[in-house]
């Protein structure tokens, strides 16, 4: 070492940083889609704002939330490190601490409807779970599952597609429409309308994208919505570059990713998903399932 200079010696030691990092990273990120987050997501309504803004809690909200819910997407079960009996004892710990009103499920059985029995073989066994609580389970489809017709028979859960569900909260009596829309694919993406609901009852939409708040049209009542899809990048790289080079969302372009924000009326949950797109892998965005506590 003794015959190199001084800017060789910064070189090698600036490329062995580089080094470290990149494995580092690589091990992270074969490391997280085993590691999965139970968060608390508590949503109160929105504002009249045109634009997207995070939401915060709100000081003077009720002490107990008007809905409880458990809510899962994106299993892509071929490309799935978290054991379904980790999200089971995540449901009934949920529920333990105070009643749960539903678990739903918002799409993305299978990245390959090829192997989608490996993805309802998971999800009958949430649905047993579920009966044994006696918790209902429903769910919509995702864009992966667009050549899947779903039923309670195959998949476990009730599919509240073009449905509404009208439900009464075990904890406050408090009652709510929970409904669906389909997801049509994404190679030729169409924006399914959203059902009319009454405009007196507060309104719970289960989508699977959440660039469909961008195609909601006026007069549609949607006082919540939950999403998935976009897996909070999956791998996440500086200045969203798996969103600008990956793929054409437009909701990432205004830096809406992940967590609870509000729009227009909408308050709206998009959550990192539990399994793996393509590659099993993550970064920086670790699998999640969520409490969805709604105040209203």
């Amino acid at each position: 070492m003794s015959g190199l200079t001084t800017g060789q010696l910064i070189l090698i030691i600036i490329l062995c940083v580089l080094l470290l990092a990149v494995v580092f990273l690589t091990v992270r990120a074969f490391y997280e889609p085993y590691v999965l987050k139970i968060t608390t997501r508590k949503m109160f309504p929105a504002a009249k704002c045109p634009d997207f803004r995070k939401q915060e809690h709100s000081a003077g909200s009720p002490e107990k939330p008007g809905i409880r819910l458990f809510f899962f997407s994106d299993l892509h079960a071929d490309i799935c490190l978290i054991k379904p009996e980790r999200l089971i004892s995540a449901i009934k710990d949920a529920n333990a601490s105070a009643p749960l009103d539903a678990v739903l499920f918002g799409g993305d059985i299978c990245n390959n409807y090829r192997v989608n029995e490996k993805g309802l073989t998971y999800l009958r066994k949430i649905s047993e779970a579920c009966r044994e609580l006696g918790i209902p389970f429903y769910g919509v489809t995702g864009n992966h599952d667009f050549t899947f017709e779903p039923s309670e028979e195959t998949c476990g859960f009730e599919c509240i597609e073009n449905k509404q569900i009208r439900m009464t909260s075990r904890s406050t009596g408090k009652t709510v429409i929970l409904f669906g829309v389909d997801d049509s694919g994404r190679k030729h993406r169409v924006w399914y309308d959203v059902p009319s609901v009454p405009s007196d009852c507060v309104s719970v939409l289960a989508i699977h994208n959440p660039d469909s708040i961008l195609h909601f049209k006026e007069g549609d009542h949607v006082d919540f919505m939950l999403s998935g899809h976009f897996h909070a990048g999956q791998i996440k790289m500086p200045f969203r570059l798996e969103f600008l080079v990956l793929r054409s969302d437009k909701l990432p372009q205004q830096k809406v990713i992940e967590g609870v924000f509000e729009h227009n009326g909408t308050t709206m949950f998009i959550t990192r998903g539990v399994g793996c797109n393509k590659l099993p892998l993550r970064l920086g965005a670790y699998p999640e399932v969520s409490v969805v506590e709604i105040y209203a």
